[in-house]
């Protein structure tokens, strides 16, 4: 029996936009990666938590669970059709982030999440996934428009939205991981490259930028005088100056000498943490820096501190050797796909988690400010895991998707 162009277009696309007989057609090397960085993960956060009265590893496998669900969703639709509905994606995100603006639970001076009874999302975790699927669709729209400036800048207007509104929650963190995303998928759809140039040489203002925001600092190291010169602080605070205790991590990071019992804790920890795993570290539940709970937010930010003091440089080594083949793989699908809507799906997920991988560990071990940055599997939190496992999902369903194109070049599709 045979078929015109027409006929598989019409009919075929739609028995293939939801496929379950998908999952049988996955790479399965990504997953052993993503398993094993899991059992690591829940093993390092049985350690983290051995002493608390939260059982956090039981939930962290929990996450892992419901993500890899969300995760084979994904792969199981295709991904053309998730696309397609990026912009009304691209605008539920920004009605969340305003909720949690008017709306959102305040933690540790930071108003990011959205209580919804039984469980809380953090919206702008959820955004950096729907600002893969956003960028793909926007520049698979344009094409080789791409290369003139008008539609070049409007894609920094567009991702600049959201970024702003997740930076007024505060959270750097997860605002700054925009900013490679965009530039990356940018330079990935063909735009030019002194337009790339330009926005380098305007990125680099942030450094001037931190400059004047510690510029006529000089914090007290006593904790009462501190506060009462941040308070004086925030009554004069003008609308482009950071938080106070922004301006006083990038102080630290550029003094890092200053008070480091005081204002510098986080990272001295960090520092004793890392340092005292030695070679092959101190072992399971033997790390001293957690179970006297001097290292702070170790089941979260600064898990990899943790997982050092245990299991020291070799097995630093080894969790980062999977990171990169982790990633080396995404790189490999956003390479082979015949689409340009799928490769530019996969460097943007590859960009959202090299870069929380990258900033993680550099924040550990001193190489970078202080911000909230989870590291991907090993950190704990229910919503950064869930948009971790879709992440997955979104490789894994591109590279299944070849067979599909090169079936629908023979019809003339």
């Amino acid at each position: 029996m045979s078929y015109s162009a027409h006929d598989y277009q019409a009919e075929d696309a739609i028995m293939r936009a939801i496929n379950i007989r998908n999952l049988a057609r996955i790479d399965w090397l990504l997953p052993i990666f993503v398993i094993s960085l899991a059992v690591i993960g829940w093993v390092t956060m049985y350690s983290a938590s051995a002493h608390a009265t939260d059982v956090y590893y039981q939930k962290q496998i929990l996450f892992f669970i419901a993500g890899s669900v969300v995760a084979a969703g994904i792969i199981c639709v295709d991904y053309r059709s998730i696309v397609a509905l990026a912009p009304l994606m691209y605008i539920v995100a920004i009605l969340l982030l305003l909720a949690v603006l008017k709306f959102g639970v305040e933690i540790n001076g930071s108003q990011r999440w959205l209580n919804l009874g039984l469980f809380r999302i953090q919206p702008s975790e959820l955004t950096k996934m729907v600002m893969v699927y956003f960028l793909a669709w926007y520049l698979h729209t344009l094409g080789t428009r791409i290369r003139k400036l008008r539609w070049f800048v409007l894609a920094f207007i567009l991702t600049g939205v959201p970024m702003l509104l997740i930076l007024k929650e505060p959270d750097l963190g997860t605002a700054a991981c925009l900013g490679p995303l965009v530039i990356v998928m940018l330079f990935v759809s063909g735009c030019r490259l002194w337009h790339i140039g330009l926005v380098v040489l305007v990125g680099l203002s942030i450094v001037p930028f931190a400059w004047y925001q510690i510029k006529d600092m000089d914090p007290s190291p006593s904790p009462r005088i501190q506060e009462e010169q941040k308070a004086a602080f925030n009554e004069t605070k003008k609308p482009w100056d950071l938080q106070w205790h922004q301006k006083m991590r990038i102080y630290t990071f550029v003094h890092p000498d200053f008070a480091p019992r005081v204002s510098n804790w986080q990272a001295y920890q960090s520092f004793i943490t890392v340092g005292s795993g030695g070679l092959s570290g101190k072992g399971f539940q033997q790390g001293t820096q957690t179970k006297l709970n001097y290292l702070p937010e170790h089941r979260t930010d600064f898990i990899f501190s943790h997982y050092a003091e245990e299991r020291g440089f070799i097995g630093c080594v080894v969790v980062i050797g999977l990171f990169l083949a982790f990633l080396l793989r995404g790189l490999m699908y956003a390479r082979d796909c015949p689409d340009m809507m799928g490769t530019l799906l996969a460097a943007g997920v590859v960009t959202v988690l090299g870069f929380h991988i990258f900033f993680n560990i550099s924040i550990t071990i001193g190489l970078m400010p202080i911000t909230g940055m989870p590291l991907p599997f090993l950190s704990y939190g229910g919503t950064f895991y869930m948009t971790t496992m879709a992440c997955v999902g979104i490789l894994l369903n591109v590279p299944m998707r070849r067979r599909m194109f090169l079936e629908e070049g023979m019809f003339g599709g």
